[in-house]
């Protein structure tokens, strides 16, 4: 019981081996594939960021480089402006004509009409006079606004007033505050900033409000994405902001508050890029700065936005590594499966082989196990004829061996008989040469007393006839001692022959062993290929090492076996061998002793 427990142990420990290893075989390609989707993953995020950078650098480089053109052809425009004399002539008051005035003033108006349609950046253009003038403005609307140029000229947004050079400002509160009252359409929001130059006359100035709208279009055109964020700075602090793509307050966010900002700035870069943390997400900080006026191009994208197609690429490569692990693990088990009863079978037969059961099969298969399930039913075949050719082989050697014994104890006896009759010879050819020398004895007394034999012939006479009786006896003891020897030599001829016959069965018997030990050493032969292969698969090569055991077990057994069944034919040869000889001695002895009394006659013939 305990001994099951333990092949149970055994074999479980094994099998849990065998899947742990192959799963370890089936993870390690996966785990590479993992580690290429990562470094696939971070090459294609690092590659598309980098892409990503480059792109929107170069667009937004191109987009602050279409807003200086903008900028610098409302300069243009306002220096057309700048050195129109008949614009001077009005400013200054020189016209008194006021039929002159008003069409000096149309024609004014419609210039800048003009120069507004024909450029997108611009949402209005003005010329504010001092008092006694209208101002001049690009909407050719009726709202009469009277002049306040010296009003302005005190503000701190129209400082450049005192000095014959323009200058840029997101915002002009004053202006607003003046054309808002006049004008109840006015809107701020209509500008992003303004150009405000002073005429060379400095009795007005030119003011070109250029489009929200404008340049809102052109940050939308950089399409940064949801959750993106971009604005237009200008120099003086007043910002644009897009989130989303629409336009929003910058009470939600403000770059020129953020330190990131404040050090791009001051960077001598055209362009800056960085990376910045915002309500706690990273961004994609970028800045593209105006040569023209001192605004800037700010924007900031998601990282995740940035690296939204490497990321796809990532959810692709963690979906195939899934499916690839599930894919790997349902074939693992199936292949662990096989595997495993198959060996479990095999190990069951030879369990049951080694039991003495020779009658068990082993199921055929079509894959790697093929050959050793093959190996294994033709060696439980060939043990099983082996094992019924040598009880047959027992079988003709125990009936030998039980004739030899026969033939043995007809030998021992027949060798007792003659013994008794040689005896028997033996005491009466004493008796006859007791008689005989007696005969001579008496021969020689009569021959020396010849004289006094006459009274003694009788009774020599009758002792001659009493020694004829004897020799005729003895004759006839020698007749029936021939017919007992030539009887021993032909029992001794059956033995020699039954012999000779136990000879040839056991030439067979050694043929059968030479058979044995060849199956034995194909055995060995097969125990130690599957010994090898099994070390050369390592631990997964256990079920194989266990099989390959159990085989070599076997084969020694039926190697020991041979062994002995030769050593016994060995000792049945040695015997056989010696009653040979006995009865060869036995012959040689019967067959002087019938020379031997084939020449007794003839001596008493003689005389």
């Amino acid at each position: 019981m305990a001994k099951n427990e333990s092949t149970k142990n055994e074999k479980k420990q094994f099998a849990i081996g065998i899947k742990v290893k192959l799963i370890i075989g089936f993870a390690i390609p996966l785990v590479f594939t993992i580690v290429i989707g990562l470094v696939a993953y971070s090459l294609a995020a690092s590659g598309m960021t980098k892409n990503y950078e480059d792109s929107m650098s170069k667009a937004m480089s191109m987009a602050i480089e279409y807003l200086d053109f903008g900028f610098e052809s409302a300069v243009s425009e306002s220096e057309q402006l700048y050195y129109d004399t008949d614009l001077m002539r009005w400013a200054t008051g020189a016209i008194y004509n006021e039929w002159t005035k008003k069409e000096i003033a149309e024609d004014v108006s419609l210039d800048l009409s003009v120069k507004k349609d024909g450029n997108r950046f611009v949402a209005n253009m003005y010329i504010i006079p001092g008092n006694g003038l209208q101002v001049i403005s690009s909407n050719n609307d009726e709202t009469v606004i009277a002049g306040f140029y010296e009003e302005l000229a005190d503000k701190d947004e129209a400082a450049c007033l005192q000095t014959l050079k323009g200058s840029w400002v997101g915002t002009h509160s004053y202006i607003d505050q003046v054309l808002s009252q006049q004008d109840t359409s006015y809107s701020t929001d209509h500008y992003a900033c303004s150009y405000i130059r002073p005429m060379a006359t400095k009795r007005a100035c030119i003011v070109v409000d250029y489009s929200s709208d404008s340049i809102a279009g052109i940050l939308q055109d950089l399409g940064l994405g949801e959750k993106s964020i971009a604005a237009f700075v200008t120099a003086d602090g007043r910002e644009l902001l897009l989130k989303d793509g629409v336009i929003t307050s910058s009470d939600e966010i403000s770059f020129v508050n953020q330190p990131y900002y404040t050090e791009a700035m001051a960077d001598n870069a055209a362009t800056i890029i960085d990376y910045v943390t915002y309500n706690h997400k990273q961004y994609l900080f970028m800045v593209s700065k105006s040569y023209q006026n001192g605004s800037a191009i700010c924007a900031m994208v998601p990282v995740s936005l940035v690296n939204e197609n490497a990321a796809s690429i990532k959810n692709v490569t963690v979906f195939m590594v899934i499916l690839s692990w599930l894919v790997a693990i349902v074939a693992g088990v199936l292949i662990i499966i096989g595997i495993t009863a198959t060996i479990r079978q095999i190990s069951s037969k030879l369990e049951t082989v080694s039991g003495g059961d020779l009658t068990v099969g082993v199921r055929e298969r079509t894959d790697e196990f093929k050959l050793l399930a093959r190996s294994v039913s033709h060696m439980i075949k060939n043990s099983r004829d082996l094992i019924v050719q040598v009880l047959k082989t027992t079988e003709n050697v125990s009936s030998s061996t039980t004739n030899l014994s026969e033939a043995s104890g007809v030998l021992t006896n027949s060798s007792n008989q003659i013994a008794a009759a040689v005896d028997e010879m033996d005491q009466g050819l004493n008796r006859q040469a007791e008689d005989a020398q007696n005969c001579l004895m008496q021969m020689d007394a009569l021959s020396q007393r010849i004289t006094k034999a006459v009274e003694t012939v009788q009774r020599i006479g009758s002792i001659t006839d009493n020694t004829k009786d004897v020799i005729t006896n003895g004759m006839s003891t020698m007749d029936d001692l021939t017919d007992k020897s030539a009887a021993t030599t032909d029992i001794t001829k059956n033995v020699t022959g039954n012999i000779k016959n136990l000879e040839e069965s056991l030439s067979e018997v050694e043929r059968f062993v030479e058979m044995i030990d060849e199956i034995a050493n194909e055995t060995s032969l097969l125990s130690l290929n599957a010994s090898i292969e099994a070390a050369r698969a390592g631990e997964a090569g256990k079920g194989f090492a266990v099989v390959a055991q159990s085989v070599s077990s076997l084969s020694d057994g039926t190697i020991v076996a041979a062994r002995q069944i030769q050593s016994v034919m060995e000792q049945i040869k040695g015997y056989a061998n010696d009653t040979v000889q006995v009865a060869a001695q036995a012959e040689m002895i019967v067959s002087n002793q019938s020379r031997k009394r084939s020449m007794i006659p003839f001596r008493y013939s003689m005389t």
